[in-house]
């Protein structure tokens, strides 16, 4: 069937979402692996009774359904030529914690993160974390048998897994459940008539007969998501049928509703960083180690060591140059002396195991930071560049016993060595399990050969030992089709008829457990052939000043070579605002509304055979580059692979509005200098009208800017007249020079908070000039007018670098305004002035923070006894000027700050202004505005966060700049 004839049957059946567009099946046709396949449908489904519809008319119409939690799968689970079930959007829900019989039950798409977020409340916790918590969800832990760091002392998925609702192959649904044989309960089941007496009476029969051989047969590790878990579903009189489901991936049934026992979370926990001259020495020492009972124990190599320098300073910080490999070693329980007793035994160690603590804490903050880098470890690795070889993942899940460990890594690096490859090796080491990725270029038929002899080679390997290829990310497309090498023909057999039992039309996520040989090396989403297209913006930019300190690479990528960047991971799905990234998706939870959703329906416009070219001039192509994104650029940041999405939607709408012209209402702030220096001339009768109910509607169905949208009142003079006004009534004379560049705000809103700024230059001995400017124009570099922005970032560079290149730092207030010299301006304009201009421009905080490294700041600060909320503007962020900020308020006596952190306000310039956009922007603000109103003061380092919050939140914010003038005492 067509996806379009599937959609409308469905749509007239079920209450949840269809999506059939060819670009929103191609933002559905790749996860978090090497893989994609395009499905004819995606479904969000609100309801089980949704799902159970769906599954019917899949079965009537021999159509494959194919579950998907955060799509952060590495095997390829979550792709298939068939419906897509995608239950992050509306099935999401926690339907009960009990705190006293220490349960919960949950719908599958619930980010695992969100959950531990409100069982910590409670005091408890769910074991299994995977580095993808934050943005996996419990319908794909429940697939793959997720286990995480904690496994060593924890356990898996399965081992928490109390119970089931299933909808299975036919539609019926049914509660997976433990029940003891021989009971009253088991013999009603079983004389039952219905599906589910058959699933159990048939199980029965394939099971006991059979216990011996899988007994033996299994693989001899203390985790594993390979095959199915038979070996855990008939034990000790009871037979589980919800155990069947776990490591399934979603072929034998679609869970709807999960119920897991939880556990009290343990009170101390310490973590001890050891470090190795190698792997193979790191490796060796995990068994000895382990007789310490540590709740964790991981391993880093060399490569992401180095890779994570660069995302981290505390962490390069921590770390000695030359450490070729760490161990995490993490001990916790409720009894502290038993916590510290281990840690001492581990340092009395350390010269028998021949490692180094490079360091070791109680801290929780600092522990957090530590597993946060342990966390990013496959992101890190997806940052190898290399010309077009990747890391790819296939043989990347292995496990066995930890006496083998050592074994295991020598004969990966054996294998590696052998075909010629860079690699990296990280996991788990104290669970015997390690994530291992070789860089090949799939697109090369010679690099899938090799591909075929590395798996062969580590097959050989891994089932020597009786181990498992894959420990806890399923088998998918990458391995299902090596069960059979792992298990057995006669094992491998059972698999085939619990298949055939479940799935009897093999309707249920085909191709995975049970497939045919070949197709690992198939379906591949790299090397594909691409478009010819010309760009607009510049790119493979030489030291980009902030794109290369975050990223750790000299030269930036070519806009084909950024979109392909992003893996898939899904990390800017997160919910938890722990990452800014993405502010979008975290106001809709859609997939177009994520970094990865945008990204591929772009991966698919470069594509020969991908989204037609006439897609470009589309409304719906128009939303998914300009209404997805409010270009906060906090994903070159949050991204752990720091793909600058913000960059090339700044290139697609370059492109877009070339041929199409720019959106309603974009083009009043790409001119900005000129409709707000009327607004200025024409005041106060401006702020009238911009304040007049009738003017607002009529100005908003001429121009598309929301009527709803506050204004901030024009100032009757620019800050060109109060600059010149003020300089000429001071008398001072001082021996250094700045340059302000005031860009908007300043200019046309506010020009006394520019003579306050001018004022604490002076007071540190600057002389402030200012020279002749535009606005930045990062509206025009930003919004697709990028020739317009050149002119203006021409005319600034021109009049800023005849002090920059004197060595005079040209002094930024606004954000956005500092981060367009830095870095926006080389994307139309990359010459010496640029450089020059950019090396030397400095945000206010920015500047201050460095006088006082250097000793050279006025710190003679008056007290300011207040307790105060602190909240960041994303460019301060993305600048690194955030730790600027508070190395000067740290320096205000009696002054006590905290971080109001709950995600970005969502005012993205000119965004909010839009009235398509302004609905979505304070949808995107809320939980920061709700954090706010629960505030006494806010200060933040933004113009536009500051006027979108108090709008967002009805209470009046204040500038960080301004708590420093406070306490120099410099009033208006």
């Amino acid at each position: 069937m067509n996806p379009e004839l599937i959609a409308k049957s469905l749509q007239q059946q079920i209450t949840g979402d269809v999506l059939f567009d060819e670009w929103q099946r191609c933002m559905y046709a790749s996860d978090a692996s090497a893989y994609e396949i395009l499905p004819k449908c995606i479904v969000l489904p609100k309801t089980a009774d949704d799902v159970i519809k769906v599954v019917k008319f899949a079965s009537d119409n021999d159509v494959p359904v194919i579950a998907r939690g955060g799509g952060s799968g590495l095997a390829g689970q979550a792709v298939g030529d068939g419906i897509i079930l995608d239950f992050t959007k509306y099935m999401n829900n926690i339907i009960e914690i009990n705190d006293k019989e220490n349960y919960v039950v949950v719908e599958p798409g619930i980010y695992k993160g969100l959950l531990d977020k409100e069982l910590k409340k409670c005091g408890k916790f769910l074991p299994p974390d995977p580095s993808s918590a934050n943005y996996c969800a419990l319908g794909g832990m429940i697939a793959t048998n997720a286990s995480g760091a904690h496994t060593v002392k924890y356990g898996s998925t399965i081992d928490y897994v109390l119970s089931l609702d299933v909808v299975l192959s036919n539609g019926d649904l049914i509660r997976a459940r433990p029940i003891t044989i021989g009971s009253d309960e088991w013999d009603i089941t079983v004389k039952s008539d219905s599906v589910e007496g058959k699933l159990y009476r048939t199980l029965m029969d394939v099971l006991q007969p059979n216990r011996e051989l899988i007994a033996k047969r299994f693989p001899n590790v203390r985790k594993n998501s390979c095959g199915y878990r038979l070996d855990r579903v008939l034990r000790d009189n009871i037979l589980d049928l919800s155990k069947i489901f776990v490591a399934s991936e979603g072929t034998l049934g679609i869970v709807v509703k999960a119920s897991f026992r939880i556990m009290d979370l343990p009170k101390h926990k310490a973590l001890m960083l050891l470090g190795f001259d190698s792997t193979l020495e790191a490796s060796k020492s995990v068994q000895k180690i382990s007789e310490l009972k540590p709740s964790a124990l991981e391993l880093l190599d060399k490569t992401v060591i180095e890779l994570a320098r660069t995302s981290s300073e505390d962490f390069a910080s921590k770390v000695p140059m030359g450490t070729n490999c760490l161990l995490f070693a993490e001990f916790d329980g409720n009894d502290l002396q038993n916590v510290k007793d281990s840690i001492d035994t581990l340092l009395k160690m350390l010269q028998q195991i021949t490692a180094t603590c490079i360091a070791h804490s109680f801290d929780p903050d600092e522990i957090n930071m530590l597993w946060g880098i342990r966390k990013n470890a496959l992101a890190y690795t997806m940052k190898i560049r290399s010309n077009n070889r990747k890391p790819i993942a296939f043989m990347e899940d292995p496990v066995v016993s930890i006496n083998k460990l050592g074994f295991l890594v020598g004969k990966l690096q054996e294998v590696y060595s052998k075909h010629g490859l860079s690699y990296v090796i990280y996991g788990h080491a104290g669970d015997g399990n390690l994530h291992t990725r070789p860089l090949l270029d799939v697109g090369k038929s010679e690099d899938r050969e090799i591909m075929k002899e590395v798996t062969n080679d580590l097959l050989a390997v891994i089932t020597s030992v009786n181990g498992s290829v894959s420990a806890e990310h399923g088998d998918g497309l990458a391995r299902s089709e090596f069960i059979r090498d792992v298990y057995g023909n006669e094992v491998y057999e059972l698999f085939v008829r619990v298949k055939e039992l479940f799935d009897p039309n093999n309707i249920l996520n085909p191709n995975k457990k049970v497939t045919a040989r070949g197709t690992f090396v198939q379906n591949f989403r790299y090397g594909y052939e691409r478009r010819e297209q010309k760009n607009v913006l510049n790119w493979q930019i030489l030291d980009s000043k902030i794109t290369s300190k975050i990223t750790g690479y000299n030269t930036e990528l070519s806009y084909n070579s950024e979109v392909d960047l992003c893996h898939g991971c899904g990390s800017c799905r997160e919910q938890n605002f722990g990452l800014r990234m993405c502010p979008v998706y975290k106001g809709l939870n859609d997939e177009v509304s994520s970094c990865r959703g945008r990204n591929n329906v772009l991966r698919w416009m470069f594509k020969v055979d991908g989204l037609s070219k006439d897609f470009a001039l589309t409304e719906e192509y128009r939303d998914v580059i300009y209404k997805y994104c409010i270009q906060c650029k906090m994903c070159l940041v949050d991204c752990p692979s720091n793909v600058n999405v913000g960059k090339s939607m700044a290139e697609a709408r370059a492109a877009y509005a070339k041929v199409m012209g720019l959106p309603k209402g974009y083009e009043y702030f790409v001119d900005i200098d000129k409709h707000a220096s009327l607004g200025c001339k024409l005041a106060p009768l401006s702020n009238f009208l911009m304040g007049n109910k009738l003017f607002r509607a009529i100005l908003e169905r001429k121009t598309g800017i929301d009527a709803r949208k506050r204004f901030p009142r024009f100032s009757r003079k620019t800050f060109d007249r109060v600059f010149q006004e003020y300089m000429y009534g001071s008398k001072a004379s001082f021996s250094k020079r700045v340059a302000f560049f005031c860009d908007t705000y300043i200019r046309y809103v506010d020009p006394m908070l520019g003579i306050r700024i001018v004022k604490m230059l002076q007071r540190n001995g600057y002389d402030v000039v200012f020279p002749e400017q535009m606005s930045s124009g990062l509206p025009a570099l930003l919004e697709g007018a990028p020739d317009v922005g050149r002119e203006m970032a021409k005319y600034n560079v021109q009049s800023l670098y005849q002090y920059a290149s004197k060595d005079i730092p040209v002094i930024c207030f606004s954000p956005s305004s500092s981060i367009a010299l830095k870095m926006d301006y080389l994307n139309v304009l990359d010459n010496e002035q640029t450089r020059t201009v950019a090396a030397n421009t400095y945000d206010i905080h920015e500047f201050l923070s460095n006088l006082h490294k250097n000793n050279d700041l006025d710190t003679n600060f008056q007290p300011i006894d207040e307790e105060v909320g602190i909240h960041f503007h994303c460019h301060t962020i993305v600048q690194g000027v955030d730790k600027h900020v508070l190395n000067l308020l740290k320096l205000i006596p009696k002054l006590k700050y905290h971080i109001v952190e709950k995600g970005c306000c969502g005012v993205g310039g000119s965004y909010s202004f839009i009235k398509s956009n302004y609905d979505l922007s304070m949808q995107i603000g809320k939980e920061l505005f709700n954090a706010v109103k629960q505030e006494k003061k806010v200060y933040t380092t933004g113009e536009s966060c500051m006027l979108q919050i108090e709008e967002g939140s009805n209470k009046s914010l204040g500038l960080t700049v301004d708590l420093l003038a406070m306490a120099y005492g410099i009033a208006e």
